[in-house]
């Protein structure tokens, strides 16, 4: 007993020491490369390569344990797959769309209209196909379904896959000093809200990862699309409108959990009674 809870508690430290050296890469190649465009074109090389990277490792770590599917993890396509998709972008939409009207409202920062191009919206749109399903994979699928599994159970692996998808998401705010502390401090626990709400989202709809998957699309696609990108661009009041560092993305995944839970507790009803996918006669 203690050394099957030894060896899962080694595959989690693992698990997460890789996910941190992948997404260091290309800030390791921008420090390490003398020559600053050199560093830039080989860190955006890497930048390419990190979410097939992060996928593999998922891969590597399912077959260490002796799984040889993605299915075992929620990531498999099953008669809901579509449904959950659907859930979990209108769950994404009603929380992202909820710092957009606040922004709106209260004159907060978007971005210009006239920048919002086919292109813009397109090219956000693969990348966040990509990032959207390889983090629900690997932070949900793999770590909190692992860390879950520890002596501390369900909230334990809640709370370190968040705390874990939150403090990997750094390179937005360093090097240290590029951006205050205080907004480091509040992008920090948006994010690590943000993870409970996408794991909370996991186990409602059984351990599977299209909702969470469907939401991170839509709430990515909104932030990239709708505002500028913070510390990238110069933004007035982040910590207030600002998406993932402002006080309303607080507010704004709450909606967003409480209409996932809504969706996915009426599809499972109606399911029960027969109301989705009724047997053939």
């Amino acid at each position: 007993m203690k050394r099957n809870v030894l060896r899962r508690i080694l595959h989690v430290v693992l698990f997460i020491v890789i996910m941190y050296l992948l997404i260091e890469l290309p800030n390791a190649a921008k420090r390490f490369i003398a020559e600053p465009d050199i560093g830039l074109m080989v860190a955006s090389l890497l930048s390419l390569l990190v979410y097939p990277l992060m996928y593999a490792a998922v891969i590597i770590f399912l077959r260490w344990e002796g799984n040889t599917s993605i299915a075992e993890l929620g990531g498999d396509i099953h008669e809901h797959t579509v449904l959950d998709l659907i859930i979990g972008l209108v769950a994404g939409i009603a929380g992202s769309g909820m710092v957009v009207f606040l922004a709106l409202v209260f004159d907060g920062q978007l971005r210009p209209i006239a920048e919002i191009t086919p292109g813009l919206v397109l090219g956000n749109a693969i990348v966040t196909v990509l990032v959207s399903y390889v983090e629900e994979l690997a932070y949900r699928g793999y770590l909190l379904t692992r860390s879950s599994k520890l002596v501390l159970g369900k909230p334990f692996g809640i709370i370190l896959s968040s705390i874990v998808f939150s403090l990997l998401h750094y390179s937005w705010w360093v090097p240290l000093g590029v951006v205050p502390l205080h907004l480091i401090l509040l992008f920090s626990f948006n994010l690590f809200l943000g993870g409970i709400v996408l794991s909370l989202m996991y186990f409602l709809s059984g351990r599977k990862l299209w909702a969470p998957i469907g939401f991170h699309f839509a709430w990515n696609i909104i932030a990239y699309v709708a505002f500028p990108v913070f510390p990238t661009e110069p933004v007035e009041n982040p910590a207030l409108f600002q998406i993932e560092w402002g006080i309303t993305t607080i507010p704004a995944f709450l909606v967003g959990l409480a209409v996932a839970w809504l969706l996915l507790n009426f599809k499972q009803k109606k399911d029960e009674t027969g109301g989705i996918n009724p047997p053939l006669d």
